[in-house]
């Protein structure tokens, strides 16, 4: 049996059960394969999770620079399509997403071990477009600071994630408003100055800029 399905039947099981297969053995005599087969492919189901957030990663990067316009972009509309994209995407998983997305709790410095993966895939993609950045002039490098700009990327990566999942306007009005001014302020902040961008930001997240279009 193939990854990506052995992935959807863990996912089903989920969203059927609400918890994830009692053990390995129950789940791969559902599957109707022995756990040999399914130990080959995954080592337990928390690196099956995390083969599937490292994937969402991935699958959408195959599908964004598979547009005819990716090259053309600079580091910022690279950023931008990237996050547009994957929210978009989560909407066919989204009861998933809702039901398993490990939370990043503020209080730890790094992320859960589950997105490890996933932080991989971003960050390697994150390298790029600073690279990117660096070359035209978008970004500015500050020496060992720079080192940090991909993880810090990442971090706000998890947070559209987390801001996506507890939005419920209509369309996800808010998230597309939290993206562009949280990339903003990301790469002012990269770049130059941060100040607009921030109060820009803030006023949003505190609601009074809301009602008023930008």
């Amino acid at each position: 049996m193939e990854r990506s399905e052995i992935i959807g039947r863990f996912q089903h099981y989920v969203l059927e059960h609400g918890k994830p297969p009692p053990s390995v053995y129950a789940f791969a005599k559902d599957l109707g394969i022995g756990e040999r087969e399914f130990f080959e492919q995954f080592g337990s189901f928390e690196a099956l999770e995390s083969s599937f957030w490292e994937s969402t990663v991935r699958e959408t990067l195959d599908a964004i620079r598979s547009e005819e316009d990716w090259a053309g972009f600079n580091a910022r509309q690279c950023l931008l399509t990237f996050l547009y994209a994957y929210c978009d995407r989560t909407l066919d998983q989204r009861s998933f997403f809702l039901a398993r997305f490990p939370r990043w709790k503020k209080s730890c410095r790094q992320p859960p071990e589950g997105l490890c993966g996933m932080r991989s895939a971003f960050t390697k993609f994150a390298d790029e477009i600073l690279e990117k950045g660096m070359s035209n002039g978008e970004i500015a490098c500050r020496g060992a600071m720079t080192r940090t700009y991909p993880l810090g990327l990442f971090g706000h990566f998890l947070s559209v994630i987390e801001f996506n999942l507890a939005d419920d306007s209509s369309g996800f009005e808010r998230t597309d408003a939290y993206i562009e001014k949280s990339v903003r302020l990301a790469f002012d902040v990269i770049g130059t100055q941060a100040v607009d961008s921030a109060f820009d930001l803030f006023r949003f997240l505190s609601g009074r800029s809301w009602a008023k279009a930008d």
